[in-house]
């Protein structure tokens, strides 16, 4: 491996999971979940899903475009109880009593039996850890939703912090993102590296002073080639 990378910073999203791949599975288990404690059927709660999914989605991009990069924690969380008042609504079930706590609840069991790994990108990570290098996470998603997904993937134990808003009180949509997380982990630009597959946001990367990769493939080759 290169002798002057020290911190690889990965997106989740697109790097270690396919989303086209993880919604219908959000979409199944959440018909596991819910019918036997909520009720309803397995499909009213797939439908339902997808409708909600999409207006929280909306919430999320307006509040990006809106410039608010602080509290944003809380309001994800409100949001995430928004998200399953919603659900309930249109499958037409009673609302469990504390909602935000609830949808942890349920997000939590969801992404732990979620599988979209994008094939060899665990195994990447293993070995980017066995080098040496400081794994962090830096993605859109909170720290506690994250931890799942890395839970069921068996690599959770490879990274320190796992980066999203929460933990830097700040947005994934611009380079302060990438300042806030530099700052937080204290990590040198000069020997770090981001792994991200939106060109937009690698460009946010690279006017920080961080070298950018589109897969943890090329960042794979990138290392082999310079290490012979």
């Amino acid at each position: 491996m290169a002798l002057d990378l020290s911190t690889v910073f990965i997106d989740d999203g697109g790097v270690l999971n396919d989303n086209a791949r993880r919604a219908p599975e959000w979409r199944r288990l959440l018909g596991e979940y819910l019918p036997p404690r909520l009720g309803g059927t397995p499909e009213a709660w797939a439908d339902a899903n997808a409708s909600v999914f999409e207006r929280s989605w909306a919430r999320y991009m307006e509040r990006m475009r809106s410039g608010s990069y602080r509290g944003i924690e809380a309001w994800m969380k409100a949001d995430r109880a928004q998200w399953l008042l919603e659900m309930c609504e249109l499958v037409g079930v009673a609302p469990p009593d504390d909602p935000a706590a609830y949808a942890i609840e349920v997000g939590t069991w969801v992404s732990e039996r979620v599988r979209s790994a994008i094939p060899g990108t665990a195994e990447i990570v293993r070995w980017l850890a066995s080098g040496g290098m400081t794994l962090h996470m830096a993605s859109g998603g909170l720290s506690w939703e994250l931890a799942p997904y890395l839970r069921a993937m068996g690599i959770l134990p490879c990274f320190d912090r796992l980066y999203g808003p929460d933990l830097v009180d700040t947005t994934k949509n611009g380079p302060h993102f990438y300042e806030a997380l530099l700052a937080d982990s204290r990590a040198d630009p000069r020997t770090s590296v981001v792994v991200e597959d939106s060109a937009e946001v690698r460009g946010w990367a690279e006017s920080v002073g961080l070298r950018a990769y589109r897969s943890l493939d090329e960042l794979r080759e990138a290392l082999s080639a310079d290490s012979r």
